[in-house]
């Protein structure tokens, strides 16, 4: 399916895809089982060489009852940056839902919860990163804008931690993409990873490390 050109997703992220079905559940529930399966394709072979036929074949449907549901490969990046933005807002619901006065235990729990996080959606997020050069301007735009307002919460909680004495004083701003960075390697190493650490594992490993680097022992 793929021509050789640079796929490049032109219209506005907030159209709708037309379809032949009439149910909003049937049409709901189809994109969501076509979704998981282009991820999951589209992060193994990329989005060049994933082509429809291998999409209904992943889902279990005829080339002729995916077209009822979907028209076009571009469709697919339409559908992966609504589950994107989707995730980005779980994400960051589930950080702004860690209450905790202390900024350890808080900055922890946030590193915990983006990992179970990061784990549940890997296959969207390496199709993300893998393609994100095919969305347009503004899908790319509100996409990093998304992830810029999410990785400001860690920045804040350090900070907190700064002004309380209990994080050694630093650029807020580095720190907060260094652990963001290091819990993104989970899904962007997961080649490397996979069969040698478990989830838990990595957790303790980040958290070492966050311990080691900014945790002022005798205050925190």
């Amino acid at each position: 399916m793929s021509s050789g050109k640079r796929p490049v997703y032109r219209r506005n992220y907030k159209r709708k895809i037309s379809t032949t079905i009439k149910s909003s559940n049937l049409v709901e529930e189809r994109r969501d089982q076509i979704f998981q399966a282009a991820s999951k394709l589209i992060s193994k072979k990329g989005y060049h060489k994933t082509t429809l036929r291998d999409i209904s074949k992943e889902t279990g449907m005829t080339l002729g009852s995916l077209y009822d549901y979907i028209r076009t490969k571009e469709d697919i990046l339409y559908i992966v940056h609504e589950k994107a933005a989707q995730m980005v807002r779980i994400m960051n619901e589930g950080v702004e839902n860690v209450k905790d006065p202390n900024p350890v235990r808080k900055l922890k729990k946030m590193i915990e919860q983006e990992l179970e996080t990061m784990d549940r959606y890997q296959d969207l997020i390496m199709c993300i990163y893998q393609e994100s050069h095919a969305l347009s301007k503004p899908s790319l735009k509100a996409m990093l804008s998304s992830e810029e307002v999410h990785t400001a919460s860690f920045k804040k909680v350090i900070e907190e931690g700064i002004e309380q004495g209990v994080f050694k004083t630093s650029n807020p701003t580095i720190l907060a993409n260094i652990i963001k960075m290091m819990i993104d390697c989970w899904v962007l190493k997961r080649w490397a990873l996979r069969g040698k650490a478990s989830l838990e594992e990595m957790k303790q490993g980040i958290l070492e490390m966050v311990q080691t680097g900014i945790v002022i022992k005798d205050r925190a």
